[in-house]
């Protein structure tokens, strides 16, 4: 039997490392890490002890986290990596090494797709790289012989490099039940939850969009068998969870599935609520009045930015007219609306910035998220800005939340980004209109509290 870690590490921030989409916490809500979370199912008795340590979530420090990481004293540390934590996770794993020199460390998460073999020169401690975690290549990997190729797993094996293609699919895929009887349930919080206690869960992988700035994109697109979605819901109902965030992508693009999936819910009388994204173009009467039905309180929508040129260079494809239908169909089925925003993609100027902060004002919005234009790993947009000089090669650790962007050569400058993201922030929400839709929406103390928690975080 292996004994296995599966490892979010500490950090100065709040870092989410997973879904190859990196990023820091705009506020001080925390949600559970998928990467870990669905392969935690697959490291089973007799072939594995499984453990896991998730830092963030229960607020390590680096000490405290080396403690218990040597207590456990694993044979593999299987451990998520990310972009805006770079520096600081790579000076843990190298901590982590000299305590325990013969433990095998595989890396996983958006550094790894971008660096793929290089990994090994950035990194020369790291045994392994994971690609794709929605596969059961890694448990192949270990339970095999070395020396052959595994889709998605790159590994050194005497002094050689075994790079296997990176392959995600579409189609379906299956994954066990998540061990959520090793997370700490009631250390993660979530900015829109109705209930105290609540679970992220993934019912696709991957999206079928092509927009150039994301790098799901590039996950090819798999949808989750219902009666797994099921089972799981159900165990979290066992541990006495009533909310979810559903994290795909896109929720709602295969409508006959999502129809279904919506009438299992309710059929199972369930009885959670919950909150997903969506796209403009996919949602419709039909559909959203079902998804209310089956307990969707809140989606998410990427609307970017109001200059449809914009829209279209970047792959978002969508109208404005989509953008103000879908908001209104869902203030009429009573779903509330986040509209999520980006500042600063390359083309843009200040008065295309301006405009869409008065857009984001005049939609009816129940909440919005702005966020900084990043290159990220594993991304059409990162090719193109190396390419054209926009972006340094050796700029490793980024985030698209409150860091500065690392833009060079555009139309607007790195400060007047982030003071235009600033002023969109405390504009959309300090006005008298929204504070007074926000107190008299307020249903119960939970929603109080999170509501003040998030506020003071975001305004900080």
């Amino acid at each position: 039997m292996k004994k296995i870690l599966l490892l979010n590490p500490p950090g100065d921030k709040i870092y989410f490392r997973d879904y190859y989409c990196s990023k820091v916490s705009k506020a001080r809500y925390y949600y559970h890490p998928l990467d870990l979370l669905y392969l935690s199912g697959r490291f089973t008795k007799p072939d594995f002890e499984l453990h896991i340590i998730d830092a963030i979530a229960d607020k390590l420090s680096v000490d405290e986290c080396i403690s218990k990481i040597r207590k456990i004293s694993p044979e593999i540390i299987l451990s998520l990596i990310a972009s805006p934590s770079y520096s600081n996770d790579v000076s843990f794993l190298k901590s982590i090494k000299k305590v325990l020199p013969d433990s095998k460390i595989i890396v996983t998460g958006d550094v790894c797709r971008e660096f793929k073999e290089k990994i090994f020169e950035a990194l020369p401690l790291v045994s392994a790289a994971l690609l794709d975690f929605s596969t059961d290549d890694i448990v192949k990997y270990l339970l095999s012989p070395e020396g052959s190729k595994f889709e998605n797993v790159i590994y050194k094996h005497k002094n050689k490099i075994i790079a296997g293609p990176e392959v995600h699919g579409h189609g379906v895929f299956n994954v066990p039940l998540p061990r959520w009887d090793l997370f700490h349930i009631d250390r993660y919080s979530f900015p829109f939850s109705r209930r105290k206690k609540f679970a992220t869960i993934l019912t696709d992988f991957g999206c079928p969009y092509k927009c150039s700035f994301c790098p799901v994109s590039t996950l090819g697109f798999k949808l989750r068998p219902i009666n797994s979605i099921i089972e799981e819901l159900k165990l979290l109902k066992s541990y006495k969870v009533n909310e979810i965030f559903i994290r795909d992508q896109t929720f709602g693009v295969n409508k006959k599935r999502t129809i279904e999936l919506c009438n299992k819910i309710i059929s199972e009388n369930l009885n959670i609520s919950w909150t997903c994204f969506s796209r403009v173009d996919v949602v419709d009467s039909v559909i959203l009045k079902l998804m209310k039905k089956a307990g969707c309180h809140t989606i998410m929508f990427g609307i970017e930015t109001s200059d449809e040129k914009i829209l279209k260079d970047y792959e978002k494809n969508i109208s404005l007219v989509q953008i103000k239908n879908a908001i209104k169909l869902c203030k009429k089925i009573r779903i509330k609306s986040v509209g999520t925003f980006i500042f600063g993609l390359p083309g843009e100027t200040r008065e295309s910035s301006l405009r869409t902060i008065n857009f984001a004002k005049s939609l009816d919005l129940d909440y919005a998220s702005f966020n900084i234009a990043t290159p990220r790993f594993g991304t059409k947009l990162r090719e193109i800005a190396l390419k054209k000089g926009w972006i340094n090669e050796d700029e490793l650790t980024m985030d698209s939340a409150k860091s500065k962007p690392i833009w060079k050569n555009q139309k607007l400058s790195n400060d007047e980004i982030f003071r235009l993201q600033r002023k969109a922030i405390i504009s959309f929400y300090l006005r008298p209109k929204f504070i007074i839709k926000k107190i008299l929406s307020i249903r119960n103390f939970t929603e109080l509290a999170q509501s003040f928690k998030e506020a003071k975080s975001l305004l900080a």
